[in-house]
């Protein structure tokens, strides 16, 4: 692809005390191939080595455009002012975490099949979390309708609108101020269900990069407070479950999530001891109006007895691969308790 005629792609990396795997970060942007880059940073006003790691790159073979906040602030607003650093020539963006990598064809292999169709909005691949995420999707597509992907993620048949592992075209970051919803821990996986309700998903089955998960990542933080994503997947399916399942369909998965959600919560309460997560929650039900009761419980428990009895315990709307701690907070092939 020549240089004159390649889209310029933002690789885009929000970044907070990421010194221990910021360096290989961003030599795996160095490396890349496609011939048109630059490296937007956004320091979260790290107390680390951060700033030091990111000056050693400033006259790097792909440029920098770099920024450091005064004040560190939630994850969700950074991602929003980061990619909002996006130049404006750029037709593509896509965000690369701090302690991620991605292969040196990576750009090369999304650009191409965005470009294939005008009304391709973002380009997925398959990641791996303790699966291979996206596999699901049939094999030799490339190219999906936005409304049909969007139902079959919410039926929770695929993983692919999982995470921040897309290439997103810059035209998105005018339709919404701030691009991320910071009231949402899975906010990567709302932007992407948002951006293909009105355009095309591109998907390239192949690994592209490396997803790092850690005790310090940020990942691991939100998806251990007390089912912060599992509750957050009810406020997806209502969102854009009405519109694009049908309110018939829509309610028959909301009610089979939201009895398999309180199983798990009575796991998480009886068998781990852990009343904090149990208690917030319930909580979080509670502010959405949504809030669970004693018959609530019984008929969680009675459900998954009727679907044990007659092996159906598979019917709780989960895909078969398991993937714990994504950003989605997909729990994927565990058992319905």
């Amino acid at each position: 692809m020549p240089d004159e005629t390649s889209p310029l792609v933002a690789i885009v990396t929000p970044v907070f005390n990421g010194a221990k795997y910021l360096a290989e970060t961003i030599e795996s942007v160095q490396a890349l191939e496609y011939p048109r880059l630059v490296h937007v940073i956004l320091d979260n006003a790290s107390t680390d080595t951060t700033p030091d790691i990111i000056a050693r790159y400033q006259h790097a073979r792909v440029p920098l455009l770099t920024a450091r906040r005064s004040s560190t602030c939630r994850m969700a607003v950074n991602w929003s002012q980061a990619v909002a650093m996006t130049p404006p020539e750029a037709k593509y963006f896509r965000i690369l975490c701090a302690d991620d990598t991605l292969r040196p064809d990576a750009i090369t292999r999304l650009v191409e099949v965005a470009e294939r169709d005008d009304g391709v909005g973002l380009v997925g691949c398959l990641w791996r979390a303790e699966g291979l995420c996206g596999e699901e999707l049939p094999a030799g597509s490339e190219i999906f309708d936005g409304h049909e992907i969007i139902r079959t993620y919410l039926r929770r048949e695929h993983m692919a609108l999982s995470g921040m592992h897309m290439l997103i075209r810059r035209t998105e970051l005018d339709r919404r101020i701030p691009f991320y919803d910071e009231s949402l821990a899975s906010f990567d996986a709302d932007a992407n269900l948002r951006i293909c309700m009105r355009s095309k998903f591109g998907f390239v089955r192949e690994e592209l990069g490396t997803w790092r998960i850690h005790p310090e990542s940020a990942t691991v933080a939100i998806t251990t407070k007390a089912f912060t994503n599992e509750t957050g997947w009810l406020i997806l399916l209502d969102r854009y479950g009405p519109e694009v399942l049908g309110f018939r369909e829509y309610l028959e998965c909301r009610s089979r999530y939201r009895r398999h959600l309180l199983r798990r919560l009575l796991k998480e309460r009886f068998l781990s001891g852990n009343r904090e997560a149990f208690a917030g929650s319930l909580q979080r039900l509670a502010d959405r109006d949504d809030a669970a009761g004693l018959l609530d419980f019984i008929d969680a428990l009675a459900d998954w007895g009727v679907l044990a009895l007659t092996h159906r315990r598979h019917l709780v709307g989960l895909p078969r691969r398991h993937a714990p701690g994504h950003p989605a907070g997909l729990s994927v092939n565990t058992p319905s308790y």
